[in-house]
């Protein structure tokens, strides 16, 4: 039975304006097409040799007509360059859980933070996403607090001490096709998903990935280091304490101790690290094999001790003590450091001097983008010592202060600063103090320029005997001036050299396959690109 003329116009309104309904009797299939003002303009009739062929091919048609009329998603054809594919990797995809808070970084001193790479080409010809502003929008979609996203190129906003602020969003250019950004580790455990997209005429092109952060995977996330009451030290020579155990602690992402390494293979490394003061010139580490300032150990139910041994001189010694997250495994190198530092003071007497603060002012240089540590010292009152801020000062954005006198962290900004610092002692009656320090910042060199690159991936059709202009481009390189050629043009075209505009009347039809050549310096490049031109 014929569809009625209700169910057409039902069909109509559904396709804004133009559709296809379709009717099938015994041994026919019948598809007719309208336009908006309803009026039949094309009809067909297919015959069938059996009612089940019918049914396969009118399920078929029924589909067909839904894609004319705009359903389901757009995929790519088997002509033209094709739709974006986008792709999206990380550097690592298994974060530790970051439970004390450390800010973002970069690099291997950095192990709460993973670098991300988003990009996209055409899949038929695989041309790269033209460059600009706003190409690619990248969004934490799932396991919202478990991560949060940063630039780290120096354009994330800024909280009030000039530290960069985390996004569940961030939109970025493209050069060559591609962008990076950075995914931070929060203090709790789960999965962030991490989706890009990119528009594609309209239509949304995307790619996921899942980064896991705080998964019990049994690999080293995090060192914890206690040193036992009372926490400081005495110099050598006045019948006092002079040596103090260490006790450190190797944890995985979920928090749980590490397994125990192969028998005799350590897993823990600690150094005292030297400073500008003298407590640290002859103290000593006491434990497996090193040298005195070095020492390993093997961790047994993810713990492990080691000795320190004051020397001759009052201030603080730093103890650093480090584990490898790749294999757990000092002996053979450290690879992905997972550490912590710890502070002992060294005095010479106990309540008897008033609380003062040793060194201020010059704390030793930094430089952006390199991981740095340095220690401020105390004397008299009664230690442990706690260190904090001055109330209205801040440390350069990228730096934190650990409240035993450790300034440590990445510096994300480069210049001349100065703050204030106090601390207070462990006295019944605590005594304070405070002092202002400076830190001079190296700016960080300029990156390496993206490499040069062919920006033009198609050319404009012409016709023969009429003028013909077009121009070609490129990316990156060192920013000297570019010398362009090209072979294979249709007689009647030329490349200029020195701006890349191809001109000219192209005096013979056909389907010409053209190698772009861009030159800077001694670096050259190649594209092949295809330019028609017809009769």
């Amino acid at each position: 039975m014929p569809l009625a003329h209700a169910q057409w116009r039902r069909l109509h309104s559904s396709c804004n304006g133009a559709g296809y309904a379709v009717e099938f009797g015994p041994r026919l299939f019948r598809r007719a097409e309208w336009s908006a003002s309803d009026e039949i303009f094309r009809e067909s009739i297919v015959h069938f040799s059996s009612i089940r062929v019918v049914k396969g091919l009118a399920l078929t048609a029924v589909a067909g007509a839904l894609v004319a009329c705009g359903g389901g998603g757009g995929g790519s054809s088997s002509g033209g360059p094709g739709a974006y594919k986008v792709s999206l990797r990380a550097d690592k995809t298994e974060l530790p859980t970051n439970i004390m808070g450390v800010g973002p970084g970069i690099g291997v001193n950095s192990p709460y933070t993973t670098t991300l790479y988003v990009s996209a080409k055409r899949e038929n010809t695989g041309d790269l996403i033209p460059g600009g502003e706003g190409v690619f929008t990248c969004n934490v979609v799932g396991g919202l607090d478990s991560a949060v996203l940063y630039k780290l190129d120096g354009t994330d906003e800024e909280d009030d001490d000039g530290n960069p602020k985390p996004s569940r969003s961030v939109v970025l250019g493209a050069n060559a096709g591609a962008a990076s950004f950075h995914l931070h580790a929060t203090n709790t455990p789960g999965t962030a998903t991490v989706r890009c997209t990119v528009d594609d005429n309209g239509t949304q092109r995307e790619a996921s990935i899942n980064v896991t952060v705080g998964r019990a995977t049994g690999k080293p996330s995090q060192v914890v280091v206690n040193a036992a009451d009372p926490a400081y030290l005495f110099v050598q020579g006045i019948g006092q304490t002079t040596q103090i155990l260490l006790q450190a602690q190797v944890l995985d992402d979920a928090g749980a101790a590490v397994p125990n390494p192969a028998p005799g293979v350590n897993n823990l490394y600690a150094r005292i690290v030297p400073t500008a003061g003298t407590a640290d010139d002859d103290a000593k580490l006491r434990g497996t094999g090193g040298d005195n300032t070095w020492v390993k150990a093997r961790s047994v139910s993810g713990q492990a001790a080691f000795t320190l041994v004051s020397g001759a001189s009052t201030g603080s010694v730093l103890v650093e003590v480090l584990s490898d997250r790749a294999d757990n495994n000092v002996d053979n190198g450290i690879t992905e450091v997972v550490s912590n530092i710890v502070a002992v003071p060294v005095v010479a007497s106990v309540g008897m001097q008033a609380l003062a603060i040793q060194g201020a002012g010059a704390l030793p240089d930094a430089t952006e983008g390199k991981s740095y540590a340095a220690l401020v010292q105390a004397s008299g009152g009664v230690p442990p010592y706690v260190w904090s801020l001055v109330p209205g000062s801040s440390l350069p954005a990228g730096l934190s202060l650990s409240p035993n006198g450790i300034i440590y962290g990445t510096p994300s900004v480069d210049g001349p600063y100065s703050f204030a610092l106090q601390v207070r002692d462990s006295a019944t009656l605590q005594q304070t103090a405070q002092a202002v320090f400076t830190i001079s910042i190296t700016a960080a060199p300029d990156p390496a320029p993206a490499p040069l690159q062919i920006a033009t991936s198609s050319l404009p059709s012409g016709n023969v005997g009429s003028s013909y202009v077009t121009f070609v481009t490129a990316t990156g390189g060192s920013g000297g001036a570019i010398t362009w050629g090209a072979t294979g043009l249709p007689a009647g075209l030329n490349i200029a050299s020195a701006t890349g505009v191809i001109s000219g009347t192209p005096t013979s039809a056909g389907v010409y396959s053209v190698v772009l050549t861009a030159t800077q310096g001694t670096t050259v490049v190649n594209r092949t690109v295809t330019l028609t031109i017809s009769p």
